[in-house]
């Protein structure tokens, strides 16, 4: 397994839906995955993480600025993000959610977020894949098309 750069790249988004333009707490990559902010900044995001905020969506533009714009695709969209490692394997139909590698994705596992659910942390599901991965190469991450389905985890309690 490949360990993935983050990369501005093009996302390709499709099927338009909800966008909005936010503030960025730190530099974003083009095609990043974002969360609002830990400290809950009104209208700041940043490259998501497992460990951060609830995700927003996907960057479409790229800032370096903190503090500058970042277009962000939300629910509805469909685009391509990037995977943690250059040879992950997602099937189409499959949850995914923020990983360890700033603004990438990983397979949702829902037992894992079932036991550490925190309302403010990343482990939210981001959308699901519409088609296989593409393999990375290099240090370029895997990529895969999904649709923007930010869901919020639910446990069932005895």
């Amino acid at each position: 397994m490949g360990a993935t750069t983050p990369v501005a790249f093009d996302p390709n988004p499709e099927n338009i839906g909800l966008s909005k333009t936010f503030k960025a707490g730190t530099a974003i990559l083009r095609g990043q995955v974002v969360a609002y902010a830990d400290a809950g900044t009104t209208a700041t995001v940043i490259p998501a993480l497992v460990s951060v905020g609830t995700p927003v969506g996907v960057a479409l533009t790229s800032q370096a600025t903190v503090g500058g714009e970042v277009a962000v695709a939300m629910e509805g969209y469909v685009l391509t993000v990037m995977c943690a490692a250059t040879d992950t394997s997602i099937d189409a139909g499959h949850w995914v959610s923020p990983s360890t590698v700033a603004g990438t994705i990983i397979e949702f596992d829902n037992e894992i977020a079932a036991n550490e659910i925190v309302s403010d942390t990343g482990i939210w599901p981001i959308g699901y894949t519409i088609e296989d991965t593409t393999a990375g190469s290099g240090t370029v991450g895997a990529t895969v098309p999904i649709v923007i389905s930010i869901q919020p985890i639910f446990a069932m309690h005895a």
